[in-house]
């Protein structure tokens, strides 16, 4: 197993309880971007040290694959295992700056009405005006977009959509700024998707999946749910833990740079280590690492042994990293995910102690710290409002401070003091930022799905018949295919279904967990299948007056 983020470790967990003798090589710490990373230094009196991490991590009801997982990997007093360490996050945010009201969403799920096309459309409309105070004729043609979107064919949505960027699909240019920052930029806060060259696919896929969470529609638990603690004690410690008693031995400090090809069989992977080169021999290759290392190791054998492989080149990342202040005292902005829609860095904040299972300042740090407000930044090349340069330009310190200002801008506008400059103890940035002298660095960027990027992408199997693929980057047709957690899972249980089916082992094959598509849909879909075989636009697709 090459890789140990959480892809790598769903691969090691199916073999392994599949019989399968499994080792996993990873080059920095397991759990990949989902791990918690402990502030080095901060711990006093008994305490862990300050839990840093990636990003703030969410979660969603829409999520299939990844609970099941989660319920298989014991804890303590949970019934459950660690899907018991959920909490439930109740409400959402879309905060304004300027002045604005913040636009918050009730809680959910509503009390659903007959789900038809036309309720619907009723419904978005409905919650448009009432959230984004647009211009009727605005919130009818997105209402009307979002119903062609949602009873499109998957004949349409692949050779249609796919090809058509979110940016372009919803018309944004000439619409007013609420509409382009709301259901423009809202893909970039929410599923860190840039609009301008977005696939409407893969954005529409999300934003309906998100809907029918939202609904309570074919869901696994709440809409919206973060763990009650750090991420690795909650669950990737225990997941750890439970796959070493199940056989799995890891290797950390491995940077594989390379495969060895012979007869059209990988036989060797090369790795770095402190100590030296080595070579990794295997039955059966599983590369889980993500797409921007992975394709490094594509060298001729293997491209002339799979050609496929090659389109991966065209795929394409972005920057979407978290950083954390911690807090003298508990603040009161807000219980749940917080959009700041009209920040340039397009941030998504948490306060995380008020869903933790344990006291803040107990249990880490020094004692004072007593919250920890987590925020990830999804925009890193737009100009902020402090210093007037994109965070990519910035040091870690002006990171720090133009994140805080935006956290401001939208929460202290209408004169209700949050944030106040004494309640900051200190921040911690994701150490996959590092300073170099061109200006900031990611040695962990995120993939980007952009138009035609499902057709550069892999499936798990791949043409040589003992290398396997897992990563998000992988074709997840299941449930949602957008860089996430769901999707790094799926993939794993997919190469290892791949796996076994090269191996002719009579092992049970690993469920997949289909999303939610309603069954009111469904002759809307097959008529516009049909539409789109003798080249006819969705039958809702006609011109739209000026």
């Amino acid at each position: 197993m090459l890789g140990g983020g959480v892809a790598g470790l769903t691969v090691a967990h199916e073999l392994a309880q599949r019989g399968f003798r499994v080792t996993v090589y990873e080059r920095k710490a397991l759990g990949g971007k989902a791990r918690s990373i402990p502030v080095a230094g901060t711990a006093t009196g008994g305490r862990r040290d300050l839990p840093g991490e990636h990003g703030h991590r969410g979660i969603f009801g829409f999520y299939h694959n990844l609970p099941d997982t989660l319920r298989r990997i014991p804890f303590p007093g949970n019934e459950n295992g660690v899907h018991d360490n959920l909490a439930e996050v109740k409400r959402v945010s879309f905060a304004r700056a300027g002045g604005r009201e913040d636009l918050l969403l009730p809680p959910f799920p509503p009390k659903p009405d007959a789900f038809t096309p036309e309720a619907l459309q009723r419904l978005i409309v409905a919650v448009i005006q009432q959230l984004a105070h647009l211009p009727l004729h605005e919130a009818l043609f997105l209402a009307r977009q979002a119903a062609i979107f949602m009873t499109s064919s998957d004949e349409r949505r692949f050779g249609q959509w796919e090809h058509v960027s979110w940016w372009d699909f919803i018309k944004a240019d000439g619409k007013s700024e609420d509409y382009r920052r709301l259901f423009g930029g809202g893909v970039q806060i929410i599923q860190a998707l840039k609009p301008e060259n977005a696939s409407a696919r893969t954005s529409g896929q999300g934003g309906e999946a998100i809907i029918y969470s939202y609904l309570g529609l074919g869901v696994d638990g709440p809409a919206d749910r973060i763990l009650n603690g750090p991420t690795s004690e909650r669950w990737l410690d225990p997941w750890v833990a439970h796959l070493r008693s199940l056989g799995v031995r890891f290797q950390l400090n491995h940077t594989v740079d390379g495969l060895e090809l012979e007869k059209n069989r990988v036989v060797a992977a090369t790795a770095r280590t402190p100590n030296g080169s080595t070579r990794i021999e295997a039955d059966w290759f599983v590369c889980a690492m993500p797409a921007d290392r992975a394709v490094r190791l594509w060298n001729r054998d293997i491209l002339d042994a799979d050609p496929r492989l090659g389109d991966m080149r065209e795929l394409e990342h972005t920057w979407s990293n978290g950083i954390q202040f911690y807090l003298r005292r508990r603040v009161p902005v807000f219980p749940g995910h917080v959009a700041h829609v009209d920040s340039p860095w397009a941030l998504v904040s948490i306060n995380q102690a008020q869903f933790w299972h344990d006291d803040f300042a107990s249990t880490w740090g020094d004692g004072v710290a007593r919250d920890s407000l987590s925020v990830v930044i999804s925009d890193w090349e737009t100009p902020g409002i402090r210093y007037g340069k994109p965070a990519n330009r910035c040091t870690p310190q002006e990171i720090a401070d133009e994140v805080w200002a935006q956290l401001k801008a939208h929460l202290e506008d209408t004169g209700r003091q949050y944030l106040p400059d004494d309640v900051l103890h200190s921040w911690f940035l994701d150490p996959a930022i590092a300073v170099a002298d061109t200006g900031l660095t990611n040695d962990e960027p995120y993939l980007l799905n952009t138009v035609g990027s499902w057709f550069q992408r892999p499936d798990a199997a791949t043409a040589i018949p003992n290398l396997f693929l897992a990563a998000d980057y992988v074709r997840t047709p299941s449930n949602v295919d957008f860089t996430s957690m769901e999707t790094a899972n799926e993939a794993g249980r997919r190469a290892v279904n791949a796996l076994l089916d090269a191996a002719d082992s009579r092992a049970e094959r690993v469920r997949l967990f289909s999303g939610y598509q309603p069954p009111e849909f469904d002759l809307a879909k097959r008529i516009d299948a049909e539409r789109f075989r003798l080249g006819l636009p969705h039958i809702l697709d006609t011109p739209w007056p000026a």
